[in-house]
C-alpha cells in the first residue's frame, strides 16, 4: 500500500509540476479552458458518484453519506469567506476566442444600464496568494480523498482497486488547472518566473501532505475507529469533488451559450470515463453486504454478544 500512495503521489506532483509550466510554453484560450475544465468536472464529478460514496457506503453505512454533505458545505464556506475556487487563461483571448472572451467577476452587474448594450463587467485582479492558499486547501483535502480510497481497497480488496484509480484519475486530471492558474496569477502579477517555479513546487507537494497527515491520523486510532474514520474521510472527500466540479460548471451556464455543445460533450466524456472505471463497484459493495451479514451472524444477536 505504502509503494502504491508513493507512486500515486508521485504522478500528481509530475503532472501538477507540468501545469505550472504550460503558461510559459504555450497559449490556452478561455474556451480552451473550459473545455479541458468541462471534462476533468465530468471526472471529479464521476469520481463522487461511482466511486467514492459507493465505496464510503460499502465500507461504512449508508449514514456515512451525511459526511459527503460537510464535505461540500465546508468548502463552500471556505470559498464564500476566503478563498473561491478560480480558473483564468495564462493569457487573453486567442484570436479565435476574442468575441467569447468573457470575466468571472465576484460580484456580477446583471442590469445593463438602459439603452446601452450589456458592458462586459471588470472582474478585480484575484491576488495569487489567496488563491494559492485556496487551492492548497483543496489539495490538501484532495490528499485526504486519494489516501482513504487506497486504504479502503487495500483493506477491502487486497490490492489498488477501482475506488482508488478513480480517485487518482480525477485528481490527476484536474490537478493541472490549479497549478496553471496559480502560475498564471504570479506571472500577470509580475512575479519572478522562478519564484513561480518555487511557489509552484510546494503547492504540487500538497497532495502528498494531504496523504501523509491522512495515514498518521490512521497510525493514532484504533482499527476499528480508522475503518470508520476511512469510510468518513472517503465520503467527506466526495462532498468537496462535488463542490468543486460544481463550482467549474455552473457559471458556465450563464456565460457559455455559444459553446454549450463543445462543453457538455467534455464534461460527458469524463463523466463517461469514471462510469467506465466504475464496472465491477456493484460486485464489490455486493461482496462488503455480505461479508458483514456474515460477521454479525456469527458474533450472533446482539444480546448474546459479549
Amino acid at each position: 500500500m505504502t509503494l502504491a500512495l508513493a507512486l500515486s503521489c508521485l504522478s500528481v506532483v509530475v503532472v501538477s509540476l507540468l501545469g505550472g509550466l504550460l503558461p510559459l510554453v504555450s497559449t490556452l484560450t478561455h474556451t480552451r479552458l473550459q473545455l479541458y475544465l468541462s471534462f476533468a468536472a465530468g471526472t471529479m464529478l464521476g469520481a463522487a458518484f461511482f466511486h467514492m460514496m459507493p465505496e464510503a457506503v460499502a465500507s461504512g453505512s449508508s449514514a456515512t453519506l451525511r459526511w459527503a454533505a460537510g464535505g461540500l458545505t465546508a468548502l463552500f464556506l471556505l470559498e464564500r469567506f476566503f478563498a473561491f475556487h478560480h480558473h483564468e487563461a495564462p493569457a487573453s483571448a486567442g484570436p479565435h476566442d476574442h468575441e467569447h472572451h468573457h470575466d468571472h467577476a465576484p460580484h456580477h452587474d446583471h442590469s445593463p444600464p438602459t439603452g446601452t448594450p450589456r458592458a462586459r463587467v471588470e472582474a478585480p485582479t484575484l491576488n495569487w496568494t489567496a488563491a494559492a492558499v485556496g487551492l492548497a486547501v483543496h489539495s490538501l483535502i484532495g490528499g485526504v480523498a486519494l489516501a482513504s480510497a487506497v486504504v479502503t481497497d487495500y483493506a477491502t480488496r487486497g490490492g489498488f482497486g477501482a475506488a482508488s484509480w478513480g480517485v487518482l484519475l480525477a485528481t490527476v486530471v484536474h490537478k493541472p488547472a490549479d497549478s496553471l492558474t496559480v502560475v498564471s496569477l504570479m506571472l500577470r502579477a509580475r512575479s519572478p518566473q522562478w519564484l513561480a517555479h518555487v511557489v509552484n513546487f510546494g503547492f504540487s507537494l500538497m497532495i502528498p501532505i494531504g496523504v501523509a497527515l491522512f495515514l498518521v491520523g490512521m497510525l493514532l486510532l484504533d482499527a476499528p475507529y480508522s475503518a470508520s474514520l476511512t469510510a468518513s474521510a472517503l465520503a467527506f472527500s466526495a462532498g468537496t469533488f462535488l463542490c468543486i466540479a460544481l463550482s467549474d460548471l455552473l457559471p458556465e451556464l450563464h456565460f457559455h451559450s455559444h459553446d454549450r455543445t463543445k462543453l457538455s460533450v467534455a464534461f460527458l466524456l469524463g463523466l463517461g470515463l469514471m462510469l467506465v472505471s466504475s464496472f465491477g463497484e456493484g460486485d464489490h459493495a455486493h461482496a462488503m453486504e455480505e461479508a458483514h451479514e456474515h460477521e454479525a451472524h456469527e458474533l450472533g444477536p446482539p444480546d448474546e454478544r459479549d
